[in-house]
């Protein structure tokens, strides 16, 4: 039986076709020394105007390039964190923010959203998490691996939270912006009650581009900001290989194009994947407003057992017995934070999402409560 994975994050799509010949020009002409710390003017330049075309006003000097958005958010922790400081997080929540903080100051805060509710964090329970301690409050919007996009009218509300704790940062990790479907996204640098002094955008080519292995982010902030974190990965990066900044800027310079050949077929793939999931009994999950997962909660199948006698006491143990059983690799819902759920990713191949969704439905028919 083949191997089929929808526990990947990143989908399938080959990247921009102006991102390669961009970067094949720019080697074939010798771009290949070292490029300035803090990003090209071009690539710098694209990405204000980019956010200007919203009504943000953003200017080259406070954008700063990164190789991925996750030396982006690392590069934050590293220069606002203190050994006490807390970074309050939503949960369920990208594993990797967890891993991030093993080499950072400070501890992780979670707060628990909840499938019955959309999973939108309140102002009510944000108020109740936030304390003296608070450093950053990391907002992943759309969210990964729920899919939720948090409008403006509640993102103003948190923001009215925000802003009786001064010494708060807030960081919104918008890295699925434009892998949307219908409902508007809000950049949060656009809301009226955000302090540009302290809200950060993050942000990156590698979701809505698929430009995975690219390695290029960014983030957006304060002059301030920027010029420190811009000093930090002066002493451990240093700058972006320059051939790859061409090839970003070629990228939203046709971005219209690239995103045109991705997110019908996504689409169509979110409706395939909700349709197989409706016809398992007994799943309940959160329709994804953006990126490309499910997150269904599949607890009626635990405390089961596998026709072989095998015991499903969680989804750790459902997703090795997909992975043994039936070669289909999902992730647990445990390293987000939310057991009883797993992350299945949609920007797969149709045919192998189709197999995949009847093994699915096979294996959990299989299993005797």
């Amino acid at each position: 039986m083949e191997q089929i994975t929808l526990a990947s994050g990143s989908s399938y799509f080959r990247s921009p076709g102006a991102a390669t010949a961009a970067a094949m020009a720019a080697l074939q002409i010798g771009k290949t020394y070292y490029g300035p710390t803090e990003g090209t003017e071009a690539l710098r330049f694209a990405i204000s105007k980019r956010y200007n075309k919203q009504d943000i006003e953003l200017t080259p000097g406070q954008i700063l390039i990164t190789p991925g958005s996750k030396q982006a958010l690392f590069n934050l922790f590293s220069v606002l964190l203190h050994d006490k400081d807390e970074v309050v997080i939503p949960t369920p929540a990208w594993f990797g923010f967890h891993e991030l903080m093993k080499y950072s100051k400070g501890r992780i805060v979670t707060v628990d959203t909840k499938l019955t509710e959309d999973y939108a964090l309140t102002p009510e329970t944000l108020r109740a998490s936030l304390t003296e301690h608070s450093r950053i409050l990391l907002l992943s919007n759309p969210g990964n691996p729920t899919g939720k996009i948090y409008t403006k009218t509640e993102l103003e509300s948190l923001l009215e939270v925000t802003a009786e704790f001064p010494d708060l940062y807030i960081i919104a990790d918008e890295i699925y912006d434009f892998v949307t479907y219908g409902k508007p996204f809000t950049p949060i640098l656009s809301c009226e009650r955000a302090k540009k002094e302290r809200t950060i955008i993050v942000n990156g080519f590698s979701k809505s581009f698929a430009m995975s292995g690219w390695r290029i982010g960014y983030m957006a902030g304060s002059a301030d900001l920027i010029k420190k974190c811009t000093d930090f990965q002066g002493s451990t990066f240093s700058g972006v290989s320059v051939f790859i900044q061409d090839a970003a800027v070629a990228t939203l310079e046709h971005q219209e194009n690239a995103l045109a050949t991705m997110l019908p077929i996504l689409e169509a793939n979110r409706q395939f994947m909700r349709q197989a999931l409706d016809a398992i009994p007994h799943v309940a999950y959160f329709f994804p407003d953006g990126a490309y997962y499910f997150f269904p909660s599949f607890k009626y199948y635990l405390n089961t057992k596998t026709p072989e006698g095998m015991a499903i006491t969680s989804t750790l143990d459902l997703c090795k017995y997909l992975q043994e059983t039936y070669c289909l690799a999902v992730v647990p819902g445990d390293y987000f934070g939310a057991p009883d759920h797993v992350r299945m990713s949609f920007a797969v191949e149709k045919p192998k999402l189709e197999e995949a969704m009847q093994r699915l439905q096979e294996a959990l028919s299989q299993l005797q409560r």
